[in-house]
């Protein structure tokens, strides 16, 4: 009894069941991402889908067996575990499990780009045969990309939320039309106002991203404002941060190489954040920093009654002594999960280490260097 699995899903679904329902990505042309490049997109047939969700209801019930009054048998479970023939029968048990222990049951994510660009007739058959067979699943989430929001009827909206959809992820990346076409994101502001308004409308929660940075500093401050005047008009329940790293061997690593992008440095791309939160008005979703890849971990808060706070925050970093900020930089950069009031927290040998590269690494492109070396790992 086996189940694919995809290779990526959001951190907020980290404690989620991942069905793949399609295969890679049907857009597979952003210059900034490297995860499908290779690879050809496919629909998974409904009937493969439903034999995944059989085998995630059998493996259910195979640990359920061991389930007495609410605490599970994790040796009888260990064992049972042993026996498995293949690592692939072993990766969807252990899923199953964590599912289990660690998400109390509440969520599937269907993987894997857009999930969304699969008929609706097939994706509401999908969606209404995991409630039957998983019923205990709160949540049903998707990613989608905007041009295939925007072309999703209103009526067909509402067909997939009766059926269960709960959430759409979608990666908007940017609000800005010259940003959107920089990066290669096939998608334009208007798509974005109209598909997320359209979700909004059938009540299914949309969660949104905004990469500060990825217009480079040549399009700054319209990454930022132009991302808020569509937060604005959309009114998503979730914004979530993904600072815009060039990462090693992309196609955006082509255009800095020719001189076409210019990279913004860790504290411009800060900066942007503050501006397009300074241009939030009338919102009421919420602002996520879910990611290693943000440089302030703790900028999180609902965009109507904790804006003000999370841009007092950012000041209150921004106006730290310089070698501060790049103590902190660097420990950030290394993986550190606190803020900089909690530097003292680390072991003596990363403070070691964070004294000298502070000590000896100029400010600038050598900075802003080793800073992306350790990016690199996390995209």
């Amino acid at each position: 009894m086996e189940f694919q699995i995809g290779p990526i899903r959001p951190p907020s679904e980290a404690n989620s069941l991942l069905l793949r329902v399609t295969e890679n990505c049907p857009w597979n042309k952003c210059k900034f991402c490297m995860l499908y490049k290779t690879k050809q997109f496919h629909t998974r047939t409904v009937e493969d889908i439903k034999k995944d969700i059989d085998a995630m209801a059998y493996y259910r019930d195979e640990i359920q067996k061991y389930n007495n009054n609410g605490k599970l048998n994790v040796s009888a479970i260990q064992k049972e575990f042993d026996k498995l023939s293949t690592s692939n029968e072993k990766e969807c048990y252990y899923m199953v499990f964590h599912w289990i222990t660690e998400g109390n049951c509440h969520s599937i994510f269907l993987q894997d780009a857009n999930t969304l660009v699969l008929k609706t007739e097939w994706l509401t058959e999908i969606i209404t045969y995991i409630r039957q067979k998983l019923p205990e699943i709160q949540r049903i989430t998707s990613y989608g990309r905007a041009d295939t929001l925007c072309r999703i009827t209103q009526e067909q909206f509402y067909q997939l939320k009766s059926a269960g959809l709960d959430r759409i992820h979608s990666g908007f990346e940017t609000g800005s039309d010259d940003v959107l076409q920089l990066i290669g994101k096939g998608t334009t502001q208007k798509q974005q106002i109209d598909g997320g308004k359209k979700a909004k409308k059938a009540s299914i929660e949309l969660s949104i991203y905004f990469m500060p940075g990825a217009g480079g500093k040549k399009y700054s401050e319209k990454n930022a404002i132009e991302t808020a005047n569509v937060i604005n008009a959309v009114n998503p329940d979730f914004v979530r941060l993904r600072t815009f790293v060039v990462k090693s061997g992309s196609l955006m690593e082509d255009l800095v190489k020719s001189g076409e992008f210019a990279e913004c440095s860790d504290i411009q791309k800060l900066l942007e954040i503050k501006m397009m939160l300074e241009h939030i008005q009338n919102c009421n979703g919420y602002l996520a920093s879910d990611h290693i890849i943000n440089l302030l971990q703790n900028v999180n808060g609902y965009l109507d009654k904790d804006l003000n706070n999370m841009i007092d925050y950012i000041n209150s970093f921004l106006i730290l002594p310089r070698k501060i900020q790049r103590k902190y930089q660097i420990a950030r950069r290394m993986g550190f999960t606190g803020d900089w009031t909690m530097m003292d927290k680390l072991d003596i040998q990363h403070q070691y280490s964070i004294e000298q590269y502070e000590k000896n690494v100029p400010d600038g492109e050598q900075f802003e260097s080793l800073l992306k070396q350790y990016m690199d790992f996390y995209i």
